[in-house]
Formats: structure tokens, sequence, C-alpha cells
């Protein structure tokens, strides 16, 4: 009997371990289905690849950022909320109320979790192509202003943005699970999710392990009213810091090295089939490459760069970039040109701007090649600031680049893609003016306001506010006061190290030899033509 009794327990045991091997196998197999129905669908075009696709940048839950400008007014509305929501006062482009959970273009929305870009049950906010390179053109506050696809965004302060965010996660007092369910429930009238206050809870834990360890590399970020300092956010809207962050993931520096390369404007990105090297100082060949560098600079990693979802918002923002066309000075700002003074206009442009950067062929969509397009035109032939391409480590970076992607790896670049290599110069390359009014403020650093003032037709100020800066039409460029306000707040001083407006003295220096008013004025409506 005592036999018996034994083995009908070890009977009962091995049933009891085929019905948990059963459900945890069902559970798994349960797991893998859901898994498949957690990430979005694909986006149906280049065009949603770029406005909507993720590139890794995975940040917040979706649930968390729609409630941190509640619970954080003084971070996400440093100028108080007479100057407008989080969106106008960081100088995002507003998206429409029932596409993309009415977030703003370029920050989007996906079921990737951070760093892994493994399946989420619920969906987190990061940012993409569109964030920096859609943009509004306006004349007055009043304005509408017409979208552009493309163009880089003067006012985007995403550095501040990302202090604003880093500030209020850090908070342990104000932002907690308790207060973001509290918060959520009274937005939305409905209770966060079972799902979603699990993953909550991991990401606020972790998230906030991540931050407490970069602080010795990052030190502790902003926020407030000096979100809105220059001094001590040197970027500022429509800059940032590409080589500073760049260093930081390739070498994992501490500290960041100095110097750090200063700020670069965020470019535009029309017709980049006509980039033979798309980077201001000529360093990129690939622009899938860059598209890389630019989210790994914001957050995403090697692992989830891998992705397919991922790795193809990153091809296929190319893809709808690479034959995009710029907007054109009439459609945009409803304004006339002078068609005569625009035909000597182009005579002039030939005579001293066509070598360097080409110009309009015959058929609509042709650009004809100067002499010197795409070459890199030395720092002491065009005389502008030299950090971008002076900093520590700038003469390692092809190798550092090219070392940073493991063999295998679908984005590691050739090598003989990447500048700068030994005997290369130092300086900033040519590159085609499609709708150039647009490319707003000037030279690499943005330390131009207008073409009117970098073909040295007027002095170039030297002390202006940056922010939401409305369009001159005349000038060409943007419309900078002297005195800050609310939307326009953010002191550009050309005199700090990575600022200067000097050089690109063409075709003459200002009141210097040779200087024409009349050629320079013809060249200036001729450049509203191109």
């Amino acid at each position: 009997m005592a036999r018996d009794g034994k083995g009908n327990m070890i009977r009962a045991l091995l049933i009891l371990a085929v019905v948990v091997t059963a459900i945890y196998l069902a559970l798994v197999a349960g797991l893998i289905v859901a898994e498949s129905t957690w990430v979005a669908p694909t986006p149906a075009s280049p065009r949603d690849y770029f406005l909507y696709g993720s590139t890794g940048t995975e940040l917040v839950p979706l649930a968390v950022f729609q409630i941190l400008p509640d619970l954080f007014p003084d971070q996400f509305q440093p100028a108080g909320p007479q100057a407008g929501d989080w969106v106008d006062q960081f100088g995002f482009v507003r998206g429409q109320p029932r596409i993309n959970e009415g977030l703003p273009l370029g920050i989007s929305v996906s079921h990737y979790r951070p760093g892994s870009g493994a399946p989420s049950p619920v969906a987190f906010v990061g940012f993409n192509c569109a964030v920096c390179h859609t943009a509004k053109i306006h004349t007055a506050d009043s304005d509408n202003g017409a979208v552009v696809y493309g163009m880089g965004n003067p006012s985007l302060d995403l550095v501040a943005f990302g202090n604003a965010i880093k500030t209020s996660v850090l908070d342990e007092q104000r932002l907690t699970l308790d207060s973001i369910e509290k918060a959520y429930e009274a937005r939305f009238h409905q209770p966060l999710g079972l799902s979603a206050r699990l993953m909550t809870a991991l990401w606020l834990k972790g998230m906030r392990t991540q931050l407490n360890a970069q602080l010795p590399l990052r030190d502790w970020p902003f926020g407030g009213q000096d979100l809105r300092n220059s001094v001590l956010l040197p970027s500022g809207p429509g800059r940032n810091q590409p080589m500073e962050e760049t260093i930081r993931f390739l070498i994992d520096r501490t500290p960041t090295p100095w110097p750090n390369g200063g700020s670069s404007k965020i470019p535009c990105l029309y017709q980049q089939q006509r980039r033979q090297w798309p980077q201001f100082d000529g360093t990129l060949h690939d622009p899938i490459t860059r598209n890389s560098l630019a989210a790994l600079g914001v957050g995403a990693t090697l692992y989830n760069l891998k992705v397919a979802g991922i790795l193809g918002t990153l091809q296929q923002s190319y893809v709808y970039v690479k034959d995009l066309d710029g907007p054109q000075f009439s459609d945009v700002l409803h304004a006339s040109v002078d068609q005569s003074r625009a035909g000597r206009g182009q005579k002039a442009y030939l005579q001293y701007c066509g070598d360097c950067h080409g110009w309009p062929g015959d058929k609509p969509g042709e650009w004809t090649m100067g002499k010197r397009q795409g070459q890199v035109i030395p720092i002491a032939e065009i005389g502008t600031d030299s950090a971008r391409v002076s900093f520590r480590y700038y003469d390692q970076m092809g190798d550092l680049i090219y070392n940073f992607f493991p063999a295998g790896h679908p984005l590691k670049p050739n090598r003989s893609d990447l500048r700068p290599n030994p005997g290369d110069p130092h300086g900033y390359i040519t590159e085609p003016l499609e709708s150039v009014f647009s490319h707003a403020p000037y030279l690499h650093n943005g330390s131009v306001a207008t073409l009117a003032e970098l073909i040295n037709l007027k002095p170039r100020r030297t002390v202006f506010y940056r922010g939401d800066n409305n369009y001159d039409p005349m000038d060409l460029g943007l419309s900078v006061p002297d005195q800050p306000d609310a939307k326009r707040y953010y002191l550009f001083d050309t005199g700090i190290d990575g600022n200067s407006n000097r050089g690109h003295d063409y075709p003459w220096a200002y009141h210097g030899p040779g200087w024409d008013e009349k050629t320079l004025k013809d060249l200036l409506e001729y450049l509203k033509t191109i």
C-alpha cells in the first residue's frame, strides 16, 4: 500500500509538471501572438516613414508623455502660460488632432521598447527625422504660416526640451506612479490600464537609474527659466551640438572633451541625391550613416537600429528626401519677383557663386554642378567659424565611427565613406542652394540671419534674439529683434566661440574693395528664384 501511495504521488507530480509546462507554453505562445499585435503597422510610404516612423529613440511611455506638461508646467511652459503651450514654447510644428495622437510632427508613437526595440504592450514616444526637418514659414505672429517638409526647423529648441523631460523624470517627489495615474485619469477621464501601470513603473525605475548613472558624464539637466538661458544651453533654437553628442557615444568620454565642436544649425534636406557628402563639413558620404548617427545622438542603440521597422525608417526617410523638392519663394510667401532685376542677378550669381554652389539647369529639377561643388573649402580660404572642424578628436572621427559599428551590423559604413583622412582639409562643403531662401539662418552655425547679410548687402548683426522668428521676405531670412520677448528669447551673441558670423565674404566684404550695392540687390532678387 505504501509503495502504491508513493507511485500515485509521483504520477500526480508528473501530471502537475505536465500541466504547469503546458500552461507555461500556452502563455509563451499567447505572448508571442500578443507581441505580433503590439508593433504598429508598417508606414504606407516613404513620406509616412519620414513623418511618423520610429528611429529607435523611444524615450517615454505615451501615457506619461501626455501628462508631463500637466504635472510640470514650470518645465514645459518656462515663459509662463501666456506664451502658449509646450508645442509653441519649444518650437515644434503642430500636427493634426486625430493623427499620431495629436502630437507634433516628428514625435513618433511606437510599440518598441527603449534601447532594445523589443515589442511593448504600451506605446512609447520618440523623435524621428521630421521633428528637426519640418518647419513653418510665417511673416507675422498672427500668420498660420506654411508647413514645409524637409526644411530645417529654425524654431525648434530640442536640447532644452530634452532637459525639461529629464528634469521632470528625476523629480522623485512630484513624478510618481500615483501622480501619473491621477493626472492621466484627470485628463482622459479613465484609469491607466494594468499593462500601462506595470510598464510605467518599470520604465520610471529604469530611466531614473540610467539618468543618475549619466550625471557624471552629462551633469544635472537644466530646468525652468534656465531652459531659455543661452549661457547655460548654448545651442538654442534651430541648432544642436552634433559633434559633442557623437563623441559622447563613440568613446563614452567623461567629461565631454573640450573644445567640443560648438553648435550647428539644423540643415534642410531637399534633393539629397545631389549631396556627395551630406554634412556641413563633408565628413560622411552615406546619408543612411548620417541618419543613424543622428538617431544614436538622441537615444537609439546599436541593438534597436537593427530592428526591421526602425532600420526601415532610416532607409525610407532617405528615399523620401532623396528627390524632395524645396519650396518656391513665390508660392510660400505669395510675393512677386522682379524678373528684370533677377535676370541681372543671375549673371552675378554665375560669376561669383556658381563655381561653388552650381546653378539650376535648363529643365525643371536639373542642377548644373559648379567646378568646386562638393569640395571642402579650407577654413583659411572661407574664413568662417572653425569650431566645428577644429575640436578635439576631429581628425579621429572617421576611424571612431567606423570602429563603433561592429562587423556585420547593417549600418556599418565603408571606411572610404568617412572623412577626414590624413591630409584632408578642415573646412566646409560646398552644396547646391535649392530653395535657398528657406535655409535661414545662414552659415553652418546659423550666425547670419538673412541672405542680405550673407552676401554683404547689409551689415551682419552681432547680437540678436532667436526663437519663433518671423520670416523677412525683403532680406530673405529671419526677422531678428535686438530685444527679447516671449517668442524671441534666446540671446545669440556672435562674439562667443563657435558663434562667429565672420567669413564667406562673397562677392565682396561689406563696403570692401569692389563692393557694388546695385549688383548685390540684383543678386538677392535672383536668389528668390532658386
